[in-house]
């Protein structure tokens, strides 16, 4: 899992810094569900309603096509919605509306104690009542597909097909890692007066020790932001990771429940995801899933072939839109 987290970051770094610099010319729709940005001081202890930040595809170049069934697309953990920006571009090209979003404790969404899987589906399922979307298509990679399969078995009559990519409905590989970046994360020490590029350099050689992969690492520092007060902070609510970590390796179905609509799950067949026995769970509750693996491809599937990516799920989708 290791090896997998550095190769994906390595590309993925690529992948941010020329759309970071390019978005200034983008004119994709970025919204909030509610009316105030989201803060980490703006945090919630325990249950309620969850500010999310999310953005819509396609741009004003394109027009969506109301044949379509919308899409709307899930993250992993540490991400955010900008990291799918190229994948929801190319997947909306040809008029599919789609729309990704920040998870709660991720990028721009809310924070909150509460970190789990089933009130991140309801969390997803608010935003599509939000956006007023009828059974659309619901996608996530990783922690967002785990999201995406939560919402599936518990509110299947709210999506028209699920999709998801290289994570299986059981205890994930490798969290280890990921704990200890966060742990690290979390005992970083900024300046108050810092700006952000201090800030960052500051982060940079206290995470070294911990994070010697120089690409991951300055993954990483992509989460650090400047809030409103001017002091730079962490985008991710570490804490909620930390303290929920064991519930958001692993995952707990809701007991005798299945997903009988059209499934599709995608996974590099060089992923540690992708399992005998992963699979076989999945075939216990999504019988009617579609399975693919991509050659070549590791974890994170949709940066390391986004092209092989994009077509595995344009040609599931075109087809369902076909068949009415």
């Amino acid at each position: 899992m290791c090896g997998e987290l550095q190769a994906y970051f390595s590309i993925f770094f690529i992948i941010y810094i020329r759309e970071h610099v390019s978005s200034k010319c983008t004119t994709v729709l970025q919204y909030h569900v509610m009316t105030q940005p989201a803060d980490p001081h703006n945090f919630l202890e325990g249950e309620g309603d969850i500010e999310l930040s999310y953005t819509t595809y396609p741009d004003h170049d394109h027009a969506v096509d109301p044949r379509k069934t919308p899409l709307i697309f899930a993250h992993g953990l540490f991400g955010g919605k900008g990291n799918l920006h190229s994948v929801s571009k190319h997947l909306s090209n040809e008029g599919r509306k789609v729309i990704t979003y920040d998870a709660r404790n991720h990028g721009d969404s809310q924070h909150s104690s509460d970190f789990n899987f089933s009130c991140m589906a309801d969390d997803l399922s608010d935003l599509i009542d939000d956006l007023r979307l009828i059974q659309p298509f619901v996608m996530g990679h990783s922690m967002g597909g785990k999201t995406a399969m939560m919402f599936a078995l518990t509110k299947p009559e709210k999506l028209k097909a699920l999709i998801v990519g290289d994570v299986t409905p059981s205890k994930s590989p490798g969290g280890e890692a990921l704990l200890s970046y966060a742990q690290a994360m979390k005992a970083v020490e900024i300046s108050k007066d810092a700006n952000l590029s201090l800030a960052r350099r500051q982060a940079k050689l206290q995470l070294a020790p911990t994070v010697p992969d120089k690409n991951l690492l300055n993954f990483l520092l992509t989460n650090l932001k400047q809030a409103e007060d001017g002091q730079v902070r962490w985008r991710n609510n570490l804490d909620a990771f930390i303290n929920n970590f064991d519930d958001i390796m692993d995952f707990l179905p809701p007991e005798g429940a299945t997903f009988t609509k059209p499934t599709l799950f995608v996974f590099g067949e060089k992923s540690q995801h992708y399992s005998p026995q992963g699979v076989e769970k999945v075939k216990t509750l999504f019988p009617q899933a579609e399975i693919v693996s991509i050659k070549d491809a590791g974890h994170f599937v949709h940066a390391e072939k986004p092209l092989e990516f994009v077509k595995v799920v344009q040609d599931f989708c075109d087809g369902l839109d076909a068949s009415g």
